[in-house]
């Protein structure tokens, strides 16, 4: 059975060596990307959501792992930049802890988390556009339908 905390824990550790944020969304699609291109199998189930793909089981790891302290979060509020109205937030996660899993897999967390979360999202909707299907950030934000 493959330890999917450990695997967030390295994922988040390599954010801070990089000097890279690590967001929900960009987690999200790592993780898929992981799953997809070099066949790890966490069984994440990943369904098309609002912002491309999305693992239900993935966010509750990430939550555990909030709640025992082995990550932190930053919150950034997003607001409508007309309006002022609070339209959403940023999670960056954080770790103090140093875990390592695998060598192939850090050489690929290191690679896909130095990209910025505009580069991924291409990445994922230009290559798996069946898990992109109910984004809402496709056409208004990465200009998909142009």
């Amino acid at each position: 059975m493959i330890d999917l905390d450990a695997y967030i824990l390295s994922l988040v550790r390599i954010a801070r060596e990089e000097k890279a944020e690590v967001t929900a969304t960009k987690l999200q699609k790592i993780f898929f990307l992981l799953e997809k291109e070099m066949g790890t199998d966490f069984g994440l189930n990943f369904v098309p959501y609002m912002f491309g793909p999305y693992s239900l089981k993935l966010q509750e790891e990430v939550n555990k792992l909030l709640l025992e302290g082995k990550i932190k979060a930053e919150d950034e509020t997003i607001h409508d930049i007309i309006s002022g109205v609070e339209v959403g937030v940023i999670h960056k996660y954080y770790t103090d802890l140093n875990v390592t899993v695998d060598e192939r897999v850090e050489e690929f967390f290191r690679k896909w988390v130095k990209k910025s979360r505009k580069e991924i999202l291409n990445y994922v909707y230009t290559n798996y556009p069946e898990y992109t299907k109910y984004s809402v950030i496709r056409d208004k934000v990465l200009k998909f339908n142009e």
